[in-house]
């Protein structure tokens, strides 16, 4: 559970310094935000989700479709996102998905004169940034470290360490730096009032 491993590897200082008292002051002020965090990861968790223990995914989330189709890594941060589950949706550790992200698993095949629908799963590997507002259609695997700028619309594979940008989406000539070793959740209020920044 995230409270175990918070106070697990919690930031120490010696008992009564200044130090001390404004690490337990943040903990009991950000208290209430850290049981809605624990509380959205365990109505999840009850209804198939597999999320690991210290991610953290916004109660705000719009979540359609089978939870049980639905695994999160470690570490990851998952802002005000809408996932449409009807395909496996597949996130892993470290990941950062901002608010406004939508994660798209089905669609119609407009080559069909019925309009039947598809489901294809969503795969984003460990370090993706999907910034605010993407939209990622079903298929689609984002590659570790990738980075989907603010808006854009995937409809292909982002390789690892790619950035890609507008719409449709298109990769840069740039690539992200390879040696990635943040935790994206330090970030968060509630987790830094006991872990510490990074």
């Amino acid at each position: 559970m995230s409270f175990i491993y918070l106070w697990q590897n919690r930031e120490k200082s010696h008992i009564f310094s200044w130090f001390w008292l404004k690490q337990w002051a943040k903990r009991i002020l950000y208290f209430p935000k850290l049981i809605t965090v624990l509380k959205t990861k365990f109505f999840l968790k009850i209804r198939g989700t597999k999320i690991g223990s210290v991610s953290i995914i916004s109660n705000k989330s719009r979540i359609e479709g089978s939870l049980d189709q639905l695994t999160i890594g470690n570490c990851t941060f998952i802002g005000q996102a809408y996932l449409a589950i009807h395909a496996d949706i597949r996130i892993g550790s470290f990941v950062v998905i901002n608010d406004g992200v939508k994660l798209l698993t089905a669609s119609h095949d407009v080559n069909d004169p019925s309009w039947s629908s598809f489901a294809q799963p969503i795969i984003i590997d460990d370090y993706a940034w999907i910034a605010t507002d993407a939209i990622i259609l079903p298929g689609v695997h984002i590659g570790k470290g990738a980075i989907v700028g603010a808006g854009a619309v995937v409809t292909k594979n982002i390789p690892e360490y790619n950035i890609a940008v507008g719409n449709p989406a298109k990769l840069l000539d740039k690539q992200r730096v390879q040696q990635l070793k943040y935790n994206p959740v330090q970030l968060v209020a509630c987790y830094e009032a006991w872990l510490g920044k990074y």
